[in-house]
């Protein structure tokens, strides 16, 4: 086997993969730091460290089932269930599920549904965990800054279909830096985790997941926010009515 000076490249699960595993290392060392603590004798503060303890477990629980689901698909040991989807709908219970944990982190989740639209025609577990995964480091961005700016989950009519995805103030997120982040998936200094200031690779998680449905995240501009979302194609049923 053939290595450069820089190593063997990797492939796109095993960048993915990489990633996943170097982010899940900081929400674990929080965990057994937050047991260490959990011994203590104020039943309000343990109280407090527990709650911690189940949200941080959950979202990272959350995340590696997300990169299962794109795993068992892509290998077609999970078929797609395409649906019928009301993307206002799925935004909100995709927003219902991020509460706890955006609440946590001091960060305000808005949805704005947009416009009346025709259903599209998607996997409606596949597309939620996308939006799920994506809304996490988006909630992450923001609590890094003195004033977390709130989190949209937003729809509307785009040219080529309807646009679904979360915005809020990341004024260095832009269509370059998207395409760098994507060819440094995997390595430790992610382009990508600089400009949504946490870990990223809940957004390759969704990316992967969103693949499996034909389409992939896009930078987009909405309503004066920035944000990443995908575009998706409105069902064929419904238009021949």
């Amino acid at each position: 086997m053939q290595q450069n000076g820089q190593g063997a490249r990797l492939g796109s699960q095993e960048q993915l993969f990489l990633s996943l595993t170097e982010q899940l290392t900081r929400p674990l060392l929080q965990i057994a730091q937050l047991a260490e603590l959990g011994t203590a004798d104020d039943l309000e503060t343990a109280r407090i460290h527990w709650d911690m303890v189940q949200l941080i477990s959950g979202a990272s629980l959350r995340l590696v089932e997300s990169y299962a689901l794109s795993l068992r698909v892509q290998g077609h040991v999970t078929p797609l269930q395409l649906e019928q989807i009301t993307v206002s709908s799925l935004l909100y219970d995709a927003a219902q599920i991020l509460e706890p944990f955006a609440r946590q982190y001091g960060v305000k989740l808005e949805l704005d549904p947009g416009p009346r639209m025709q259903p599209v025609l998607a996997d409606r577990t596949v597309l939620q965990s996308a939006m799920v995964s994506l809304g996490q480091v988006f909630v992450q961005s923001q609590a890094e800054h003195d004033e977390p700016a709130p989190v949209q989950f937003s729809a509307h009519r785009g040219r080529y279909g309807v646009v679904a995805g979360l915005y809020s103030s990341l004024p260095r997120l832009g269509t370059d830096s998207l395409h760098r982040a994507r060819s440094f998936k995997g390595r430790v200094h992610e382009p990508l985790a600089q400009l949504v200031s946490g870990p990223a690779a809940g957004v390759f998680v969704a990316e992967s997941l969103l693949q499996t449905l034909a389409t992939r995240l896009h930078v987009a501009r909405y309503r004066n926010l920035t944000g990443l979302a995908a575009t998706l194609e409105p069902s064929a049923q419904l238009q021949l009515i």
